[in-house]
């Protein structure tokens, strides 16, 4: 067992342990922690090394009693459970708590890197608001320059996908209707036997991660460009984080912005992902010129017009934050 990062099987664990962050030693919190990702895939390879980092520090004012994956609690779950003081921290997508905080899956149409969101001050507009209406701090954006893809198992010519039933989240959901197809919202760990038996021609994920899921196996082609930015958080309590020191926190801002740098490992795994899938024969259906800007430009606006209809002053706020000049 690891001197910080503590690994336990079980939600019912972790709820034994309820309370603010513990104290393990007069200068030290410990964050019970909980990740919506499956420890050693793709998406939470850099939070792993964020852990790691914490851990590997003998000076650090914190430790992590990290709980575990999606099989400790349901991914869906995660965003209450961080906001009501179940965990401490969480690694999760904004996608799984839009019930907490409409219209935050927006995250993913930001124009700005995480740096440049720190630069501009728009970070903190973003912290005020998850502090808000979430009681959460949000710590560290992740996952950015890991762009999503179409992929499908019938060929297309154009921006058109003809009533071809895909697995979609709320993410991309509205380009997807908008371009023919039909919505099919399915759990991650059904997708593999739904492409098996055909009950849907395609999906929607990251140019990352297919490979961790087996549905190269069913995949025959890729529709390339990617379109938004993968977001993945990590949240910290705002009781949690109001208890810890000025030290801590001061520690834990400086590995955020750690882990936000680990986004330029992107660009190398994202090309050898495409030559890993182009390896398992999966083709490429790339849209080039005046369809290329025309496939980008609906992505982006339809999906800001789906949050702008379903959560009008949110999307509006973040849109400010996320979209302007």
């Amino acid at each position: 067992m690891n001197r910080h990062i503590r690994w336990t099987t079980t939600l019912g664990t972790a709820l034994v342990t309820l309370g603010l962050v513990s104290q393990a030693a007069a200068d030290t919190a410990t964050l019970r922690t909980v990740s919506a990702f499956t420890p050693g895939t793709a998406i939470p390879h850099t939070f792993e090394m964020f852990l790691e980092e914490i851990e590997n520090d003998p000076d650090a004012p914190v430790e992590v009693d990290f709980i575990g994956g999606p099989e400790t609690m349901p991914p869906f779950q995660i965003g209450n459970a961080v906001s009501n003081g179940v965990v401490d921290m969480a690694f999760v997508t904004s996608a799984f708590y839009t019930s907490s905080l409409p219209a935050a899956h927006a995250l993913n149409l930001t124009r700005y890197s995480p740096e440049e969101l720190r630069e501009t001050g728009r970070f903190e507009q973003l912290q005020e608001m998850w502090r808000e209406q979430m009681n959460v701090h949000y710590l560290a954006y992740t996952n950015y320059g890991n762009r999503y893809h179409l992929y499908l198992n019938e060929p297309i010519d154009s921006p058109e996908l003809n009533g071809l039933r895909m697995r979609i989240t709320p993410v991309y959901r509205a380009f997807a209707e908008a371009m023919g197809g039909e919505a099919a919202q399915t759990p991650p760990g059904e997708v593999y036997t739904a492409l098996e038996r055909g009950t849907v021609d395609g999906y929607g994920w990251p140019v990352q991660g297919i490979f961790d899921l087996g549905w190269q196996e069913h995949t025959r082609y890729r529709v390339d460009p990617g379109f938004y930015h993968v977001e993945v958080g990590v949240l910290v309590n705002q009781d949690a984080w109001d208890n810890l020191t000025d030290e801590q926190r001061d520690y834990l801002t400086e590995k955020a912005i750690w882990l936000e740098e680990q986004n330029g490992l992107n660009e190398e795994i994202n090309a050898e992902e495409e030559r890993r899938q182009a390896e398992a024969g999966i083709e490429v259906i790339e849209f080039e010129g005046e369809e290329r800007e025309r496939y980008l430009e609906m992505a982006y606006q339809v999906q800001w017009e789906r949050l702008a209809e379903e959560h009008a002053e949110n999307a509006e706020r973040l849109r400010e934050i996320l979209d302007s000049e």
